[in-house]
């Protein structure tokens, strides 16, 4: 997917979030953020294939041993587990990190606006196309102008700089996701539908994003 990705790497996270599966995405950022094949891994926990390497978010040589793997249901669809690792002594974690792993969650939420255009682009509601209703569109509206914006200030960032206050463009994409989700309504809860990306992408954050990256 990369080799079809042109840009910055922070274009090309987003892009493959928004396009290609999300297991891929999250090895494009791995390669992209360390220069190494794998999985980011936070201080506790990580989000990955079985079996892939994991690679500490601080990219040193340190050794991250898992110490449990749960098979869980909400990001099984997407060929992912859940891993609690053994704790590690905190490590600085290159800001590039932290740029690229808001893009990820940037691409994960242009592909949730996607699906849910998708899905009602052709229903109807009270006798006119869902789409023209004014609370779907000004959703539609607010979420491609934040994701506007948003690519906007990476690209004035560029993959080796920080995003300033990421904790609040974070919050900013938490929302959005939500309220792609609520336009899905139950058929959001599909295998590797809205809902189960917008979780993806809550755990993404868990684990790679808090406290200011250092992960749970």
């Amino acid at each position: 997917m990369l080799d079809r990705v042109a840009g910055s790497p922070v274009e090309q996270v987003f892009e493959t979030a928004r396009k290609a599966h999300p297991a891929q995405a999250l090895q494009a950022t791995c390669l992209l953020a360390t220069g190494r094949d794998g999985f980011l891994a936070g201080a506790c926990h990580a989000v990955h294939r079985s079996g892939a390497p994991l690679v500490a978010l601080s990219n040193t040589p340190v050794e991250v041993v898992i110490r449990d793997t749960e098979q869980e249901p909400g990001i099984a669809c997407f060929d992912l587990v859940l891993s609690q690792l053994e704790p590690r002594a905190p490590q600085a974690i290159p800001p590039q990190v932290h740029t690229l792993v808001v893009a990820l969650r940037a691409g994960l939420l242009a592909r949730t606006m996607d699906l849910a255009f998708l899905h009602l682009q052709d229903r109807e509601s009270l006798g006119q196309k869902t789409l023209h209703h004014q609370l779907v569109k000004s959703r539609f509206s607010d979420t491609s102008a934040f994701l506007s914006q948003l690519r906007r200030e990476l690209a004035v960032v560029g993959s080796e700089g920080i995003v300033d206050s990421p904790g609040r463009l974070h919050n900013a994409i938490d929302t959005h996701l939500l309220h792609c989700a609520k336009l899905m309504g139950g058929h959001g809860l599909r295998d590797a539908a809205v809902h189960g990306l917008e979780y993806l992408s809550v755990l993404i954050r868990a684990t790679l994003a808090s406290q200011q990256g250092t992960g749970v």
